[in-house]
This record gives C-alpha cells, structure tokens and sequence, in this order.
C-alpha cells in the first residue's frame, strides 16, 4: 500500500503504521501562511470552522493526550458534528507540529458516511517565500450500500470546497483535490 503519494513521506512515518486503509483521495494546495500559521489553521478548532465545509461544531478533549490535559497530542479526542454526514468521532494518532498530524475518523451514522478503518492525514511543509504546501490526505474502506456512490463524488467536492475556503482564509494559489482509488 502507498501511504503516502505526494512529500513528506519520512515526516509522518510514525502515522503510516496506524494506518490500515489504503489511499482514496489527495488534496494539495499551496498557500501564502508560514507553517505555523497553516498548521494553526488546520488543527485550532476556531480556524477549522472557517475552512472545512458543512463542519456545525467541534468538540475537544485533550484529556487522553500524550502531552498532557492542557494541550493537544496523540490521544486526544474530538467530537464533530457534520450537516449531512452526522457526528463524527476522531482521535489524534500522530502529531508533530508544525509538520502535520493523523487522526482516524469514526462516523456514527455508517450509512451516510459509508467508510471504516477511516484516518486522515494533513501535512505542511515549506513553500515559495515564506508559503506553504498543505496536503490533506484520507485514506479508508468502502463498506456496501448505496451511500457509497453518492459519498464517492462527494468527497472530491467537499475537499476541493476545504481547499478553496483556505485560499480565502490565507491566500495563495489554493489547490485541488483528486480521487487516487
């Protein structure tokens, strides 16, 4: 299995082993925030409103964290609730800022989010003068039913929606996202 496509391959070795789904879909854009600021937008949940689209509330729990109660780290928990899609129960499996993190992606309602063994991947790494690149990558398996075909030309739009709110937030070229499997 090709876990990881596109850069950035040793940075979230560690992530890779969590991982037991293949590849399904890749976004890469490219933005005018120093990775700090990237990594900012895509993990603080104020930010994550602004960009992810259909996104109605996120909860937070660092409780389980490996870097303590008070800050974010592998364990910790969030709580999302999505229009259309329902809830959504993630939790970090790889963490490093400002060079990305790994969460699965457990949704409650099975038939409008038709996926298992669900994680997620977003890195950062340098770009241009000061920029950078913003991969977002997820990776999961089909489960049967007929919420899979609808769900399979949703998600491209969803990210390249998720793509185009960061090019608005942060200027830059954006970017695009492309089914891989």
């Amino acid at each position: 299995m090709n876990v990881f496509a596109v850069g950035n391959e040793a940075v979230c070795a560690e992530a890779a082993s969590k991982i037991r789904a293949p590849l399904r879909f890749e976004g890469v854009g490219y933005y005018d925030a120093a990775p700090e600021k990237m990594f900012a937008a895509i993990s603080e949940p104020e930010l994550m409103s602004k960009w992810l689209p259909m996104l109605k509330s996120l909860h937070l729990s660092h409780a389980a964290s490996d870097n303590g109660p008070a800050s974010c780290g592998i364990g910790s928990e969030r709580s999302c609730s999505f229009s259309m899609m329902g809830d959504v129960f993630e939790r970090v499996i790889w963490w490093d800022p400002p060079r990305g993190y790994a969460f699965s992606f457990q949704p409650k309602n099975r038939l409008m989010m038709p996926t298992r063994d669900h994680s997620v991947v977003f890195l950062v790494r340098p770009h241009g003068n000061g920029g950078s690149e913003f991969v977002f990558r997820t990776y999961f398996n089909w489960q049967p039913g007929p919420m899979r075909f609808v769900a399979a030309h949703m998600m491209p739009m969803i990210l390249n929606m998720s793509l185009a709110n960061l090019k608005r937030l942060l200027g830059g070229k954006g970017g695009k996202a492309r089914r891989v499997a």
